[in-house]
């Protein structure tokens, strides 16, 4: 389909009857992209003088986890170790990712060894966010935010009562939450430190937006990110990202549209800012990610829909690395797929 082109009237329909199920809907019916891999490098349209490679696969699949469980803990067995794996942080080179279809949160090390959280410690954990020294996770089932340790254990709640809490950004001050069943983002500013862990007391210190069309204004929004003073949210039944003041919250900027050309936003599901100032944004109906640069211009895109290392089935949480690896949960491949974009080689002289 040629880029720019709106859907037409069935698949315009089709679109929102599954946006409807935003958060717990699984059913896929992405058309397939047009950009493709070749080999280790993923192509599509370029972003000028950079190139994306596939770095890394974690296969959390049951076929995944059969090859390297045994060597992990002497172990042969071959369940999952994922469910519907949805949100991911890194956390030093640690691997944080939670799994609403199991009801856990999973830390993968750089080695490859796992840890899971304690059974029955959440509902539905959606998304994840490091705030050194502490780390929040939304569980939108329970409507709160909570604190969990190292052991990936809750250790107390930063919010309760809220409805639908999805995305999370944080800094070691400040902690950025949307309420997805409120069309709202609520901000907490940490107060002093209490007790032997030094566990900051947080409040509530303001609400930006409420439902509506116009900047500013929110249509279930799922996603955030954290850019140089600014706030980056998944705007997702409006079909954009709009961008906000981190301080004010007054709209800065906005783009995205409803489609199924590469570029358009039909289902996002994730938003990452990486230390070039690129977004990385993650679309479930088009099975593909996408680069914006800084001012929401398209750059490229990568993935279709498939189960091969280049593929995508239902993408949903992203998070960059401080050096340039960009992690997209794969959410029905049950497995992590880890990105880096990297200068691409100056030609030679004479060529």
């Amino acid at each position: 389909m040629t880029p720019g082109v709106p859907l037409n009237a069935s698949k315009l329909t089709r679109s929102l009857a599954w946006l409807a199920n935003l958060i717990v809907g699984i059913g896929l019916c992405g058309t397939p992209a047009i950009g493709q891999v070749d080999g280790a490098e993923a192509t599509g349209r370029a972003v000028v003088g950079q190139r994306v490679e596939l770095e890394r696969v974690i296969d959390g699949s049951a076929a995944g986890k059969k090859k390297w469980i045994r060597w992990v803990t002497g172990e042969n067995r071959t369940s999952s170790l994922f469910g519907r794996p949805y949100g991911v942080a890194w956390e030093g080179d640690d691997l944080l990712v939670t799994d609403p279809g199991l009801g856990r949160v999973v830390r993968i090390d750089r080695r490859g060894r796992v840890k899971m959280s304690p059974e029955g410690a959440f509902a539905t954990p959606i998304d994840i966010a490091t705030c050194n020294p502490w780390n929040l996770v939304t569980d939108s089932a329970s409507g709160e935010v909570v604190f969990i340790d190292k052991n990936l254990k809750p250790v107390g709640k930063l919010a309760e009562g809220l409805t639908r809490p999805t995305g999370i950004a944080c800094t070691e001050s400040s902690v950025f939450v949307v309420e997805t069943g409120r069309h709202r983002i609520l901000v907490y500013q940490a107060g002093p430190t209490t007790g032997r862990g030094l566990k900051p007391s947080f409040e509530l210190t303001a609400t930006f937006g409420e439902r509506g069309t116009e900047p500013g204004e929110f249509n279930f929004p799922t996603v955030i990110a954290l850019g140089v003073g600014s706030l980056w949210v998944g705007d997702t039944l409006n079909f954009r990202i709009q961008r906000l003041d981190a301080i004010r919250g007054e709209p800065l900027r906005e783009f995205g549209q409803l489609g199924d050309a590469p570029g358009e936003m039909p289902r996002i599901k994730g938003i990452t800012v990486d230390p070039s100032g690129f977004l990385w944004v993650s679309d479930a109906y088009l099975n593909q990610v996408s680069l914006y640069s800084p001012d929401g211009t398209f750059l490229m895109y990568l993935g279709e829909a498939s189960a091969a290392d280049d593929g995508f089935s239902f993408p949903a949480g992203i998070a960059a690395h401080p050096d340039g690896r960009v992690a997209v949960v794969d959410s029905m491949n049950r497995r992590i797929q880890i990105y880096r974009l990297v200068p691409s080689p100056s030609p030679e002289k004479g060529s």
